[in-house]
């Protein structure tokens, strides 16, 4: 696939941000061949390759540098995903910590309360 080249080249360059968003494109373009069962068998028969793009949009958008760009995206994700960020808790709460404006703590165990 294209993009998976294109995310190869951006983590290369450490454009982590254009990496997510490459990883976003992946997952969306599954998700609308997922109606087409031909096509989903040709591309993702097992679903992990949905699973892993998800979960690597995510986390990308996580430690891409912090912009504008950045925020509008996490917000997009709580907003347009949550059946998957339902799927994935600690996903979900690291989105949720880095949308409030406090401090993260170190300790993981904190993190997941």
């Amino acid at each position: 696939m294209y993009y998976k080249f294109l995310v190869r080249y951006y983590i290369h360059e450490k454009e982590l941000l254009n990496a997510a968003k490459s990883y976003q494109t992946i997952y969306d373009e599954l998700n609308k061949a997922s109606s087409d069962s031909v096509l989903i068998n040709a591309l993702d028969a097992s679903g992990a390759d949905r699973k892993t793009s998800f979960e690597n949009f995510v986390l990308y958008l996580l430690i891409s540098t912090y912009t504008k760009e950045k925020v509008d995206l996490l917000n997009l994700v709580e907003k347009v995903y949550p059946r998957e960020l339902e799927q994935e808790p600690i996903i979900s709460k690291l989105v949720r910590k880095m949308l409030t404006f406090e401090l993260m703590p170190m300790d993981e165990q904190e993190i997941e309360a």
